[in-house]
């Protein structure tokens, strides 16, 4: 199943999500923001299928590199993400994106 959001949205390059962290005192909800910088293909070794991903940048100003430091690694092919709400994108069609079946 292709990656969406909580909405079932599903994920494209350029988009803005909002992510939930963690709970604070009073179950208040705390969220971190993440854009979708760009795919690539990963794997390969072994044997074993290339995979394309999703890479998420922390919004920080680290560079995108190999030790995690400027982002992660997302599947495309995740399924449903209950933490991730699609926020804003690129071409603000995210909310008129045709919903992925559950």
């Amino acid at each position: 199943m292709e990656t969406c959001d909580k909405n079932l949205r599903p994920i494209r390059v350029g988009d803005v999500l909002k992510v939930f962290h963690f709970t604070g005192a009073r179950r208040k909800k705390y969220f971190m923001y993440k854009q979708v910088t760009r795919t690539q293909w990963l794997g390969g070794y072994g044997g074993k299928p290339k995979v394309l991903y999703f890479f998420v940048s922390h919004l920080s100003l680290k560079p995108e590199s190999l030790d995690g430091g400027g982002g992660y690694w997302l599947g495309m092919n995740e399924g449903q993400l209950e933490d991730y709400e699609i926020v804003q994108s690129v071409k603000c069609d995210h909310e008129d994106r045709e919903k992925v079946a559950a």
